[in-house]
């Protein structure tokens, strides 16, 4: 299996720590103060990927995700929201309600967190506490503990940056930042907030955590250190991969993780798909047009993961279309449609050979859009059939195999519809298929006879 390593710039041969068994990897998961856009699901869709295609080439995933759940934005919200509430409580109240959200848009995408072990930064103090203990190239401000870059030599292994500004600091919790400062490890309780009490050789700092030290004390606390792998969307690559791997490396004197993988930014007329920019739009907003969630995943599918991704309406309606084609080719595992064999092991091979070459799924869905076309040319073999569409939703997870068979009463409406057609009975034949539209079903009429379809 080849990667794509932020860390050496190139697709390198992956090497887990342990030879057999289990795979470490850390995901950065969301800011939970609001609902998640397609840009943020494209990042999970190739997350999901990842883990999919590990299991596959044999290895067992031990998959540890966040919650952010208190930075300067989940409080502000909160006391937006609940501002009657205690501090603590209006934050629980806030986070949960987004975190539920998140998890519902993430499973109507496919996305499986069955696995997935998820942590919260209020849930995890003490280790957060301990890792800034464990920093010496620390010092105390009037609002805070930062870490000083300027005893910190090594700054700078994920991307090239200008180090002659890095005599000032940075206290909010922004990442949209293109200029080096040493960062919060802590801050200074401001106003009404939660807060807990760390001490630094006597000193009580009553405050929060920073978000940088976050993700570096809950990966090596669950995952231990180093991590195999740790994902993220390219936009945190600077400054907050950069700090996570600054401040681990002065807490432990190791690397926090083996590889990183990034993925590329969703684009919006060209531009980086965000709330900042008030550009985005959310699965609410694409069901809303009568789009299927899952034709966002297939459309993520379609262009790798390290190259930006431009949205548009126009390109989401095709991979719709494209959707509901895939979706009639799989409902033929339902049907008698004959008694062509498919080449599973064949398939199977080239779907893996394109998935383990740095997730190339756009391959991948360019060589089952070829099988589609070439097996529908014939009647299909339904026992092959049922195997190549449970491996395509074992790796790529399109729903294919969780469509359902139709019911007796529907079956016997095309069986009644057929006899119809043949007997050029074209009234009954058409008043029929309307019958069976109106119920989602749609036919398709073929030399060995009508299949039907779910219309999605």
């Amino acid at each position: 299996m080849k990667l794509y390593n932020s860390l050496t710039k190139q697709i390198q041969d992956f090497k887990p720590i342990k030879k057999l068994g289990e795979v470490t990897l850390y995901t950065c998961g969301p800011t939970v103060y609001d609902h998640i856009h397609l840009g943020n699901l494209r990042t999970y869709i190739f997350e999901d990927v990842l883990r999919r295609a590990l299991k596959l080439n044999g290895y067992q995933v031990r998959h540890v995700m966040n919650f952010t759940d208190i930075d300067d934005k989940t409080i502000s919200r909160s006391q937006q929201q609940y501002p009657k509430e205690q501090p603590s409580l209006a934050l629980n109240k806030l986070t949960k309600k987004y975190e539920a959200i998140f998890l519902e848009d993430a499973k109507k995408v496919g996305i499986d967190f069955s696995a997935t072990i998820f942590v919260r930064a209020t849930e995890n103090i003490e280790p957060i506490m301990q890792l800034i203990k464990q920093i010496s190239n620390k010092y105390i401000a009037d609002d805070g503990v930062y870490f000083d870059l300027t005893k910190y030599k090594d700054y700078g292994v994920l991307v090239n940056i200008d180090n002659s500004h890095q005599h000032h600091r940075i206290n909010n919790d922004e990442y949209d930042k293109d200029h080096v400062a040493d960062f919060a490890l802590w801050k200074v309780k401001s106003g009404n907030e939660p807060s807990w009490s760390l001490d630094i050789d006597g000193q009580i700092i009553e405050g929060r955590p920073g978000w940088h030290i976050e993700c570096s004390a809950m990966a090596t606390n669950y995952l231990g250190q180093p991590l195999d792998i740790h994902t993220g969307g390219v936009d945190l690559k600077f400054p907050h991969h950069e700090n996570e791997i600054a401040q681990s490396m002065a807490a432990n004197g190791k690397k926090l993780a083996n590889y990183f993988l990034h993925a590329e930014h969703l684009l919006v007329d060209g531009k980086k798909m965000s709330k900042s920019q008030k550009n985005f739009y959310t699965i609410e907003d694409i069901t809303n047009k009568g789009i299927h969630p899952m034709a966002f995943r297939l459309l993520a599918l379609q262009a790798h993961y390290r190259s930006q991704l431009n949205f548009t309406w126009i390109s989401l309606k095709a991979a719709q279309e494209f959707l509901q084609n895939l979706y009639a080719w799989s409902d033929l595992q339902f049907q008698t449609t004959g008694d062509a064999k498919l080449d599973v092991p064949g398939f199977k091979k080239q779907v893996l050979k394109a998935i383990s070459n740095d997730l190339g799924t756009s391959e991948a869905i360019s060589i089952v859009g070829q099988l589609v076309t070439n097996s529908e040319k014939a009647g299909i073999d339904q026992s092959s059939l049922k195997k190549v569409v449970n491996y395509i939703d074992a790796i790529l997870e399109l729903g294919l195999s969780k469509r359902l068979d139709i019911g007796s009463g529907q079956k016997a409406l095309i069986t009644k519809r057929e006899e119809a057609r043949q007997n050029g009975d074209f009234v009954t034949s058409d008043a029929i298929r309307d019958e069976l539209k109106a119920q989602g079903i749609g036919l398709k009429d073929n030399s060995y006879g009508a299949t039907w379809y779910r219309i999605i």
